[in-house]
């Protein structure tokens, strides 16, 4: 999962490279669309995110996009999560910081350390999802890990080499360019090389003793969750996509990345199911819609997936007692 904050500041990174029009089509494409960016808090699917990209790449040509929108990538977007991480003392616990509370911006994914004799290597894990258009977050992932150590070495510097999976040889060719470092392919991982002698670096801006915060105070000060189950991950999307239509168990597994099959063993295992869950936001959500908008009846049962108004009539009545009609009028005069 990746949250709602980076997905905004992509898009309008992304807004450098392609127009309006390109964006919107990609962001349908992925089952989004902008009215999610806009004040909302949440996460999105990691495969959406990378649909969105490569839709993107594909209409320009640009095979590199992912990299291109990493390195322009502003750190300080991220918030209190790049208060907390850039607030470290040194090098060394920023990067500690950043693995500690990468649940918080993309759950599902790690902050991997592999040690050398004179090098740390610390790439991104995904824990291997493997969906059109990963290479793009792969390749954004090595300079959003690059940010961060450039907050304490300047913004000169370059690790000493970088690890990719595959690649061919015009491609690596390329990505050094944008890299300025060598690459290194066949890694599990996207990966950065930083020496080991420069892991004490100090702070250059440490914030005042009043505003550093904790791991524990972070999560409520990004106003986030993260989904701990498959459930959890389900509703999650659910509400995401909901702008867009109803979506399928069909949709909701493609967008997770996994197979119909493995999302169903997955709520079989939690001792639930698609059609529970997909019931349980259906009745959340036409109450959100019958007590906040004004939005036609009509309407409204098209938008949670009733061809027939009197069909969803008759399944509102059974979740709460009352005409879809009634109980709105019951909410205003309340």
């Amino acid at each position: 999962m990746v949250n709602l904050v980076e997905l905004a500041h992509v898009v309008d990174l992304l807004g450098r490279y392609a127009s309006r029009s390109i964006i919107d089509k990609a962001l349908l494409s992925a089952g989004l669309d902008r009215t999610i960016l806009t004040g909302a808090s949440g996460f999105i699917p990691y495969a959406a995110e990378a649909v969105l990209v490569e839709s993107v790449a594909r209409a320009i040509n640009d095979r590199h996009l992912g990299a291109r929108v990493g390195k322009d990538f502003e750190y300080s977007a991220y918030g209190a999560y790049s208060h907390y991480v850039l607030g470290a003392p040194n090098l060394a616990s920023a990067l500690d910081r950043g693995g500690r509370a990468l649940r918080l911006i993309q759950p599902g994914s790690e902050i991997v350390i592999r040690e050398t004799e004179t090098h740390l290597v610390v790439g991104r894990d995904s824990k291997g999802l493997s969906v059109v258009g990963h290479h793009h977050l792969d390749e954004a992932a090595l300079f959003v890990i690059g940010h961060v150590v450039r907050h304490y070495l300047g913004p000169a510097w370059l690790p000493d080499w970088v690890e990719v999976p595959d690649r061919n040889g015009n491609e690596v060719v390329e990505l050094g360019k944008i890299v300025g470092s060598a690459i290194r392919t066949g890694a599990q991982m996207p990966a950065i090389a930083i020496e080991k002698g420069v892991l004490a670096a100090l702070n250059p801006s440490p914030p005042a003793p009043e505003q550093t915060i904790s791991l524990d105070e972070l999560g409520a000060l990004m106003c986030v969750k993260p989904a701990q189950t498959m459930e959890g991950a389900v509703i999650e999307v659910l509400h995401i996509i909901s702008a867009n239509g109803l979506a399928s168990e069909g949709d909701v597994a493609r967008l997770l990345a996994i197979g119909p099959r493995t999302l169903q063993r997955a709520l079989k295992a939690e001792s639930t199911s698609f059609r529970s869950l997909q019931s349980q936001f259906i009745e959340s959500r036409a109450r959100f819609l019958l007590s906040e908008t004004s939005k036609p009846i009509s309407e409204l049962a098209k938008t949670l997936g009733y061809s027939e108004p009197k069909s969803f009539r008759r399944a509102f009545k059974v979740w709460t007692g009352l005409s879809p009609s009634a109980f709105r009028s019951a909410y205003r005069t309340q």
